[in-house]
C-alpha cells in the first residue's frame, strides 16, 4: 500500500528530475538561437553523435517527429563539403533571423506583439522588469535586446535552477511558469514559427529547430498543469 507521504515524496523526486531535464533543454535552445552554429558544434552533432542523445530525450517527450526532422536536416549537411557547412548555416541564420522583417522572422517578441513591429517595445521593458524582480542575470556578453527569443529560454533555465536550489513550493512555481509561458512566450512563438517555415533557406536546420522548440514549449506548458 502506498501512503500519501510516499506519493508526495515520489512526486517531488519526479518534479526535481523533470526540472533538471527542463532546465538543460531550455538552456540548449537558448544557446542554439543566440548565435550561429560553430564548426565545432556541427562536428559534435554529426561525428560524435552529440545530437543523438538530445534526440532520445525529445523522443521520450513524444516529440519524435519534430526532433526527427531536425536530425534529418543535420544529416543532410553531409551533402555540403565540410569546410562550407558552417558558412551555409551562417547564411541561413542571417536569412531567417537577421534580415529586415519583411524577408525574415525576427526573433524578438516586440516584432510580433507591437502594432508598429518596432524593436525595443513593451515586451523588452516587461522582460527587463521580470529579470530584475526575479533577480535573474543574463550573460554580459549577450548583447541582444531583452525580448530576444534566447532570453526567454535562458530565463526559464535560470528560473528552474533557482526554484530547485531554493526548494520552493512546486505547485506555485509550476503555476507561475505556466503563466509566464502563456503570456510572455506563447503569445508570439507560434507566429514566429510560422514565419520561419516560409523562408527559403539552403538547409532545413533552423526551420526544423523552430518547429521543434515550439512543440517543446507547448508540451512543457501542458506538463505544468498537475
Amino acid at each position: 500500500m502506498t501512503t500519501s507521504t510516499d506519493t508526495s515524496t515520489d512526486t517531488i523526486e519526479q518534479w526535481q528530475a523533470a526540472n533538471s531535464a527542463r532546465s538543460a533543454l531550455y538552456r540548449w535552445f537558448a544557446d542554439v538561437f543566440a548565435r550561429e552554429l560553430t564548426s565545432a558544434t556541427l562536428d559534435d552533432w554529426q561525428n560524435n553523435q552529440g545530437f543523438t542523445s538530445i534526440h532520445d530525450v525529445f523522443v521520450s517527450l513524444d516529440l519524435e517527429p519534430y526532433s526527427a526532422r531536425l536530425k534529418a536536416a543535420i544529416g543532410d549537411l553531409e551533402q555540403i563539403p565540410k569546410p562550407y557547412r558552417a558558412l551555409e548555416l551562417a547564411a541561413d541564420f542571417a536569412q531567417v533571423f537577421l534580415l529586415s522583417g519583411d524577408d525574415s522572422a525576427p526573433p524578438y517578441a516586440s516584432y510580433y506583439l507591437s502594432a508598429d513591429k518596432q524593436l525595443y517595445g513593451e515586451p523588452t521593458q516587461q522582460m527587463q522588469q521580470f529579470l530584475s524582480s526575479h533577480q535573474l542575470k543574463l550573460h554580459a556578453d549577450f548583447r541582444e535586446p531583452d525580448d530576444h527569443i534566447s532570453v526567454y529560454f535562458m530565463v526559464m533555465s535560470l528560473w528552474i535552477d533557482s526554484s530547485m536550489a531554493q526548494d520552493t513550493d512546486m505547485s506555485d512555481v509550476a503555476q507561475q511558469q505556466s503563466e509566464f509561458l502563456d503570456k510572455a512566450l506563447l503569445s508570439w512563438l507560434p507566429k514566429f514559427s510560422e514565419r520561419c517555415q516560409n523562408i527559403r533557406v539552403k538547409t532545413d536546420v533552423y526551420p526544423a529547430l523552430v518547429a521543434l522548440v515550439e512543440q517543446f514549449v507547448l508540451a512543457d506548458r501542458d506538463a505544468l498543469d498537475f
